[in-house]
């Protein structure tokens, strides 16, 4: 075998078409449009969401209040109230989805996707000032023992109201779940929350009427309550995304695919972050030095894919680092490596020794010819090094002289071999 015959398969870097070039990136601008269309069009989905649960609570919370001022039930009152702050909360929320939808700039370069965010911590803000107002206006009540007849009309009315907030929570949460929205969940939370509140203003309605008046005010508390916890978990969820906090188990279940493509040696380094519903990656991974700039660029086209399919992530920014090579690989004796592997794999021992474009001919071209080791093993072996990661090595036997190249993908294997029989005099 001469060197020249070995020049294409060894030196040369494979050569991608420039329309092949131009086709990839073209398909990669027409599927971050798509993307972002997407993204665009489950915001306005999601307002739908918000008007819905803006027209259930201004209807409600005009009919609570009105007959909580005709009957005199303090939890109505507070229920009343709270569907206030929920209006005035999904107001926030329907003026943050709108400035979402706002394009990226110069000043903006990941758009404005966190605005939703910034729209559910606002709403929370108002739930807790309202909550607090409400709180202030019972425990008055209880310190200056006011005494107000409570009628059960007003159980009637908090069980209608109960069943409002069921239904418009189911479409909200499923609305939420199908457009990616965090803030149209947060808000279907609430719209479930007030469901609650509304069945047990109801229960304390109907205790007050049997002249049990008190059950009455220490319901509107419990509301209050509710109103204080839904508006603390709103604003949690919304500070944690605001400061750039991400799921642990997310980037876990991340690491775990990404390992399990065939070029990544490990995963350094995995942050996120999310922007609205959008999620946003960094990923440092480690694979073999001896992998060219395109077979690396390759790989990382590969995790994107895979994060973009598998888990809807937005966007992907991929850094690779060399690995640290098996301690055979740096030493002088690579020779004697190949030498061992390659007996192996003449004993067909060692099929997972060969590559994938492993080929192996004769002197004719023919391929999968036969040769057998003979008694004495290995004659007359040599190696020679041709680049970094590229050795060829030569020896005989008995029946042939044979010619293999490896190279080294992380670990060695073995590409070609050619096979010339010795031709024995009779």
């Amino acid at each position: 075998m001469k060197k020249e015959d070995l020049e294409p398969a060894l030196y040369a870097e494979p050569q991608i078409p420039i329309f092949l070039c131009f086709k990839a990136l073209l398909l990669a601008f027409c599927y971050n449009k798509f993307m972002q269309n997407t993204r665009l069009q489950n915001l306005k989905l999601a307002e739908k969401g918000a008007w819905i649960s803006i027209g259930a609570y201004i209807v409600l919370s005009i009919l609570q209040l009105a007959i909580a001022n005709m009957v005199g039930s303090a939890s109505l009152r507070a229920n009343g109230f709270n569907n206030v702050t929920d209006i005035l909360g999904n107001i926030a929320l329907l003026i943050g989805l709108r400035m979402a939808r706002i394009p990226a700039d110069n000043d903006h370069v990941y758009g404005h996707w966190k605005i939703e965010s910034i729209a559910s911590l606002i709403s929370s803000f108002i739930m807790a000032l309202v909550g607090f107002e409400v709180l202030r206006e019972v425990i008055t009540s209880l310190l200056t023992k006011e005494q107000t007849r409570v009628e059960p009309i007003g159980a009637v009315i908090g069980i209608f109201s109960a069943i409002v907030m069921i239904c418009v929570y189911f479409y909200n949460h499923r609305l939420g779940k199908s457009v990616n929205s965090p803030a149209l969940l947060a808000a279907s939370k609430d719209n479930l929350s007030d469901a609650v509140t509304s069945i047990g203003t109801s229960v304390a309605i109907i205790a007050s009427s049997f002249h049990w008046p008190i059950v009455d005010r220490l319901a509107a508390i419990v509301i209050c309550g509710f109103i204080f916890k839904t508006a603390f978990d709103i604003f949690r969820d919304s500070a944690f995304s605001l400061s750039d906090g991400f799921d642990d188990t997310l980037l876990e279940q991340y690491k775990l695919a990404i390992e399990k493509i065939d070029k990544i040696k490990a995963v350094k380094l995995l942050r996120g972050r999310t922007y609205g519903a959008n999620v946003f990656l960094d990923v440092v991974v480690e694979m073999s030095p001896d992998m060219s700039v395109s077979e690396s660029h390759n790989a990382t086209e590969e995790i994107e894919k895979l994060l973009r399919e598998q888990f809807d992530v937005y966007d992907t920014d991929v850094h690779v680092e060399p690995c640290a090579l098996p301690e055979e690989s740096r030493l002088a004796n690579v020779s004697l490596l190949l030498l061992s592997m390659e007996e192996k794999l003449l004993t067909g021992n060692g099929s997972d020794l060969k590559a994938k474009e492993f080929i192996e001919i004769n002197e004719f071209g023919e391929a999968h010819p036969e040769v057998t080791i003979s008694k004495s093993g290995i004659l007359h072996y040599q190696a020679r090094q041709i680049s970094a990661r590229t050795f060829i090595i030569s020896y005989e036997t008995d029946s042939a002289i044979v010619s293999s190249v490896w190279r080294r993908y992380g670990t060695w294997k073995c590409i070609h071999r050619q096979i010339t029989r010795i031709q024995k005099s009779e």
